[in-house]
């Protein structure tokens, strides 16, 4: 039987709705950037996240779209995303010593300060644009201070960090690859000069460590570059947009903004809800190594895998008001917006709790903030999220 398809144009015209109706006819469909499979209903995105049938596959997704060569290929084949099995725990339990509840926790305070100073610039003023005043410069903050790259260099990674993030949206991608190749080329030319660094004068960060650790695995030198590159571009890019979801969902819900400020909300049962209700990344790619039986539909070896993020988490057999931005009756189920299993995001606890001391210290000094004219957004495929998002408010 034909799959059902999801158009582009009706993907990016209203993708919750489109995703509804392929979900409701069908635990599978086409999603219209290729002809692979498109996995739609939570259970099934849940456990095939966590199948070893399925393997990372960024190199097919970019060949699919006719880039076969250049910096930004070359440097997500060789990423860790990129990899399974033992080399991929092996990379993961050196980065786990450093993303550990314990150290994250201990920036907290300067987590909430940097959050205090960003909001000191604009609060009077009763408007700001919020991705370039505050979420574009805020995840640099912390990533610096947890993985040891030096604070004056966090411009610089905050511009790299934005071109290169257009790798991650196929509708930019292909229109834009010679930026995104010597966005990337600057930043592995950086890095490469701090790997030397720490590698003769080694901290108590990650940096150093794998800097060090790169003689004893046998990575290469582009290798070692680029896991740094990868870690500050992972760190900055999600969150970012997903500081600006976070202000543009709860614009729409000034009760529980209010809530947050009160106290009658948590700030991590907000966060938690608003990652559920819309979270930046939309999809996860895997290639199927052998067949799997999807709901009764069977993924032949070979087939690419979309597993939808976004279709599951407004999925009605899992949560009681999926299209709702519901803290409290949605908190029963585990969402996904970090994914699940192996690849599960290793930064989930730095990014936990970034948000959280944002919403905090920004529902403290904010009164509930409403979207002005001129908010853009990117395409709803792969990373997304505000472009601008002017905004409006009292100050407390």
């Amino acid at each position: 039987m034909a799959r059902t398809r999801i158009q582009l144009d009706e993907m990016v015209a209203d993708p919750l709705g489109a995703l509804a109706r392929a979900r409701a006819a069908a635990p599978v469909a086409e999603l219209g950037l290729g002809d692979g499979a498109g996995v739609l209903r939570y259970e099934s995105v849940r456990a095939l996240l966590a199948d070893g049938r399925l393997r990372a596959n960024f190199p097919d997704f970019l060949r699919a779209l006719g880039i076969t060569s250049g910096r930004f290929f070359d440097w997500m084949a060789l990423s860790p995303l990129n990899r399974d099995g033992e080399e991929h725990q092996r990379w993961r339990h050196l980065m786990s010593r450093t993303f550990t509840p314990r150290r994250v926790e201990a920036i907290r305070p300067f987590l909430r300060a940097a959050a205090h100073g960003l909001i000191d610039a604009f609060a009077d003023a009763g408007a700001c644009e919020f991705m370039a005043d505050f979420a574009d410069r805020y995840p640099s903050l912390g990533l610096c201070e947890l993985i040891g790259v030096p604070h004056e260099d966090r411009d610089r990674f905050r511009g790299w960090a934005d071109t290169i993030g257009l790798g991650f949206s196929p509708l930019l991608l292909a229109q834009r690859i010679d930026e995104v190749d010597a966005a990337l080329e600057q930043l592995l030319a950086y890095t490469a000069e701090l790997a030397a660094e720490r590698r003769a004068a080694p901290r108590d960060d990650l940096v150093s460590r794998i800097a060090v650790a790169a003689a004893e695995d046998g990575w290469s030198d582009f290798e070692v570059h680029g896991f740094i590159a990868g870690l500050v571009f992972a760190g900055h890019e999600t969150t970012k947009n997903q500081l600006g979801w976070m202000v543009a969902v709860l614009a729409e819900r000034p009760d529980v903004w209010e809530g947050v400020a009160d106290g009658r909300f948590t700030p991590a049962a907000v966060v938690e809800e608003v990652l559920r209700h819309r979270g930046a990344v939309t999809a996860v790619g895997r290639t199927a190594t052998e067949a799997v039986d999807v709901e009764g539909e069977r993924l032949e070896a070979g087939t690419q895998v979309t597993m939808s993020l976004w279709s599951a988490a407004h999925d009605e057999s899992a949560w009681p008001s999926p299209d709702a931005v519901d803290p409290e009756g949605n908190a029963g189920v585990p969402h996904l917006a970090f994914g699940h299993g192996a690849h599960h995001c290793l930064g989930a606890a730095l990014a936990r709790a970034e948000l959280q001391e944002a919403l905090a210290a920004l529902s403290a000094r904010l009164g509930g903030p409403r979207v002005a004219a001129g908010a853009a957004w990117k395409p709803p495929i792969g990373i997304t999220g505000p472009e601008r998002l002017p905004i409006r408010f009292l100050a407390r």
